[in-house]
């Protein structure tokens, strides 16, 4: 897939995670591990695109630092949003979802060219 698709497929689904994030209409049930299980999954998604959306390493580390920041505004923004709360433990997920993400993402794109090379192709391709 070419890397604009995955750019514009990953500033969509950013832009899901905050209009999700800061909508009161689409706050979460109040429960503890839900609402930590959906801060830890939206950031390890967007965390694990990364390596496949930036080429070079400098531009990995700024958009993680972007999706860092974005995490800690979400918070910090939630304490006006009617119906949310910002919570420290919330940002704690979502930076554990970063950096698991991150990695997974790391480690995906190093070994999922050679596995479907390897496993789809035949060798006449």
């Amino acid at each position: 897939m070419n890397k604009l698709w995955l750019r514009a497929i990953w500033m969509a689904a950013l832009l899901a995670v905050l209009l999700g994030s800061l909508s009161p209409a689409l706050a979460p049930p109040a429960f503890w591990e839900l609402d930590k299980a959906l801060h830890f999954s939206a950031f390890a998604a967007l965390s694990a695109a990364v390596p496949f959306t930036a080429g070079r390493t400098s531009r990995r580390l700024l958009l993680l630092a972007i999706l860092l920041g974005v995490g800690a505004s979400i918070e910090i923004l939630q304490a006006f949003v009617p119906g949310r709360s910002a919570s420290i433990l919330d940002f704690g997920a979502d930076f554990a979802g970063l950096v698991v993400g991150a990695l997974a993402g790391l480690w995906l794109s190093h070994h999922l060219p050679d596995f479907i090379g390897t496993r789809f192709m035949t060798s006449g391709d």
